[in-house]
């Protein structure tokens, strides 16, 4: 007799704590795209100055929101970059894909909404060039393909243009790559549009 009334209570606790929290006052679902550039740390392969290279590209993402300030986001990028240097002349491309957590400001009303990422995936490089060695004899630079793990740690800032657009005026994350025992330690700026239901 207690076990059926601890179930009908536990039950009916369910039901009604699914129609109150159920109407909730913040977005689920978004979806957003950027136009992207990431600089590769190339250690200078074809510049003087030793900085990265800039490969340009786009991001795509989607994030289910579980609370009004935490979400769980997904990950895509691409970015490609023709390299032209003496003998050389080829395109370089890199993959991205990856999921984590996200913190932001979810609720309807919000206009200006700063969040913060924190992502984990794999990387896939193509042609990646990067400087190994300098001297006076000359210059040693490899390409490298492979696939191996990245992180993606950073946050933007979006614009609630209409009840379901926003601008997403910035997004910067620090993205390092490790591929075939090479560390990258890359930067990734962007600007788009997010759609939220």
């Amino acid at each position: 007799m207690l076990t059926r009334r601890i179930c009908f209570v536990l039950i009916l606790y369910t039901c009604c704590a699914h129609h109150v929290f159920g109407q909730s006052d913040y977005t689920k679902h978004e979806l957003g795209g950027n136009v992207s550039v990431i600089g590769v740390d190339t250690k200078g392969a074809f510049n003087n100055d030793k900085s990265r290279d800039g490969l340009f590209g786009f991001n795509l993402q989607g994030a289910y929101n579980i609370s009004r300030f935490w979400g769980l986001k997904a990950d895509f990028s691409y970015f490609q970059k023709q390299f032209e240097a003496g003998s050389a002349d080829f395109t370089s491309r890199l993959f991205q894909i990856g999921g984590g957590i996200k913190l932001q400001d979810n609720a309807n009303t919000t206009r200006f909404r700063p969040f913060a990422q924190a992502l984990i995936g794999v990387a896939h490089a193509s042609k990646l060039p990067r400087l190994l060695q300098e001297n006076s004899s000359g210059r040693l630079v490899t390409v490298l393909n492979g696939t191996g793990p990245a992180f993606a740690l950073g946050g933007g800032f979006d614009i609630r243009l209409t009840k379901r657009l926003e601008f997403r005026a910035l997004q910067i994350d620090y993205n390092p790559v490790r591929l075939k025992g090479e560390s990258f330690q890359n930067v990734r700026l962007g600007i788009g549009l997010n759609f939220r239901f």
